[in-house]
C-alpha cells in the first residue's frame, strides 16, 4: 500500500473556465466573472489538500474484479483512493459569494478540476512502476458505488481520511477507480 498526502496540483484555470461557461450556459463569459476565476483559482488553490491510496494485486490474488472495460491480457490491478480533502468547502462555506454571482460553479469548476489532476498524479505514479514491471497501464477506471466497500477492505481509506457512507465517497470531492496493468509489446529490433 502506498499513500501520498499533501501533493501539489496545479488548477488549470482555462480548463475551470470552460466549465464554468458550461454550468452557467453562457457563449462568453464576462470579464468581471474570468477575473474572479483567476482569483478564486489563486485563493482557494491553498485549500487544496490531495491525498491518495493505492495497492497493486496481480490477476491471482486480486479479491474482486470490475468487468466493465478489462483489457484481454491484463495481469495486475492498482486499486485507489484519492480525495482533495475538505478544505475547500470549509473556506467556501465562510463566505460563499467572495468571488461574485457565480461563486458555486467556479468552487465546483476547481474542485472537479483539482480532483482531476489528483488523478492524473496518480495515474503518473501506477504508471511509473508499471514501466518498471515493464507494464503498460489502462485508463482510469471509476469503480461504481457497490464496490467501494470492496475496495476499501483492500485499500486502507482511512489513512487519507475517506469513508464510505450511504454508497457515498465522503468528503464529496473523493474518487475510487482502478488500472489494469498490461504487458508491454516488445519492439522488434531494426524498427
Amino acid at each position: 500500500m502506498k499513500k501520498i498526502r499533501n501533493f501539489k496540483v496545479n488548477l488549470r484555470t482555462r480548463e475551470i473556465t470552460r466549465v464554468i461557461k458550461k454550468l452557467i450556459n453562457a457563449a462568453e463569459m464576462p470579464v468581471e466573472t474570468e477575473e474572479s476565476v483567476q482569483r478564486a483559482c489563486h485563493f482557494y488553490s491553498k485549500f487544496i489538500t490531495p491525498s491518495v491510496v493505492y495497492d497493486t494485486f496481480s490477476k491471482e490474488n486480486m479479491p474482486f474484479v470490475y468487468e466493465k472495460d478489462v483489457p484481454l491480457k491484463w495481469v495486475a490491478q492498482s486499486v485507489f483512493f484519492v480525495t482533495i480533502g475538505t478544505a475547500l468547502e470549509e473556506a467556501f462555506k465562510k463566505n460563499d459569494k467572495a468571488f461574485g454571482e457565480h461563486s458555486n460553479s467556479i468552487v465546483s469548476a476547481i474542485a472537479v478540476d483539482a480532483l482531476e489532476q489528483a488523478k492524473n498524479f496518480t495515474q503518473r505514479l501506477v504508471s511509473g512502476e508499471a514501466e518498471d514491471e515493464n507494464c503498460d497501464i489502462s485508463r482510469g477506471t471509476d469503480l461504481p458505488s457497490d464496490l467501494y466497500e470492496e475496495a476499501a477492505k483492500i485499500v486502507p481509506v482511512d489513512k487519507i481520511d475517506v469513508s464510505i457512507h450511504d454508497g457515498k465517497l465522503v468528503p464529496q470531492y473523493s474518487n475510487c477507480g482502478l488500472f489494469y496493468w498490461i504487458p508491454s509489446k516488445k519492439k522488434a529490433k531494426g524498427k
